[in-house]
């Protein structure tokens, strides 16, 4: 820790010598650096100053006693100092005079940090009071104002009530209905030729019945996830084949629901909860071209392929 120059050190004394030790100590300097023994030097003089006013601040018990708090305040700043990483307070000169308490109190209420603990402290103490205190309507009184009242011409002379009044209260007593929203998806089937590789060419459903003569559910398969949030629409229009569709949920990671639709055909999926879903479909290659399909799968099995 850096040394906190005193007026003991003046007198090179320690700081708990007692008054005789502080008197001969006096005297011994006093002999050699006299203004009659040094005529002309004024260093002598300087430090012949500063001896007289050690002196006089140490022989007095009350501002002994001061003097001892202000170095005690001293050293316990030099070492938060220290431990904060901040420079090294001033260093003293031999012209050095310890101040006072009250301005060393005054220096305190200068100090920046000061100030912004105490700040830092009441907008804290104010921020935990607000979280405590239960006022539901803070906010919105805070942000209300009176508006300034003027005529304004009415946009249409249609008469009748507000089209968007549901959305806010009406001021009576009686809350407004609730809002109901539904999701809806729609999957837009593009056109694309039938491929034997990769579309269904089976001429059962995969529940093992024929397949539908019209859109809709599959039957056999559970409906899941039931509710009246979504609704999937898909739209075969533009594909002159039937699809086989799957509605995955992406959440529980299975199929809730399964239907066929057909082509230049659209079916609404509805009764479905709120969530993530995923709509998966695959052609269905009609009665004509399945026989194609199965003619050139046996001459690829006769070729070897």
């Amino acid at each position: 820790m850096a040394k906190i120059h005193t007026h003991y050190d003046n007198l090179k004394v320690a700081r708990g010598a007692p008054q005789e030790v502080v008197r001969a100590a006096y005297k011994a300097l006093s002999q050699k650096y006299h203004p009659d023994k040094n005529q002309g030097d004024e260093k002598a003089a300087r430090i012949m100053a500063i001896v007289n006013t050690a002196y006089n601040i140490l022989s007095d018990p009350v501002r002994r006693k001061e003097h001892d708090e202000w170095i005690a305040s001293e050293e316990w700043e030099v070492e938060w100092l220290e431990s904060s990483g901040e420079d090294n307070p001033r260093p003293r000169g031999e012209n050095w005079q310890a101040p006072s308490p009250a301005r060393q109190r005054r220096r305190w209420l200068r100090e920046p940090r000061w100030w912004l603990g105490m700040l830092g402290g009441v907008a804290l103490g104010g921020a935990c009071a607000l979280l405590l205190v239960k006022q539901p309507r803070l906010l919105p009184s805070a942000l209300a104002f009176t508006p300034k009242q003027e005529t304004v011409p009415a946009l249409t002379s249609v008469p009748g009530p507000d089209p968007d009044a549901w959305a806010m209260p009406s001021g009576a007593k009686t809350p407004p209905a609730p809002v109901k929203a539904l999701a809806v998806t729609q999957l837009v089937v593009p056109a694309r030729q039938p491929e034997c590789d990769t579309d269904l060419t089976t001429p059962a459903a995969p529940n093992g019945e024929p397949w539908p003569e019209q859109s809709g559910y599959i039957s056999g398969y559970p409906l899941g996830n039931s509710g009246r949030e979504m609704t999937v629409v898909v739209d075969n229009s533009a594909n002159p084949n039937p699809v086989f569709v799957k509605i995955h949920d992406l959440d529980r990671g299975s199929n809730v629901r399964h239907a066929y639709v057909l082509g230049s055909g659209m079916l609404t999926i509805d009764g479905l909860a709120a969530g993530k879903y995923e709509v998966r479909y695959q052609n269905v290659v009609g009665s004509a071209l399945r026989a194609e399909c199965k003619t050139k799968a046996a001459r690829q099995a006769d070729a070897g392929f």
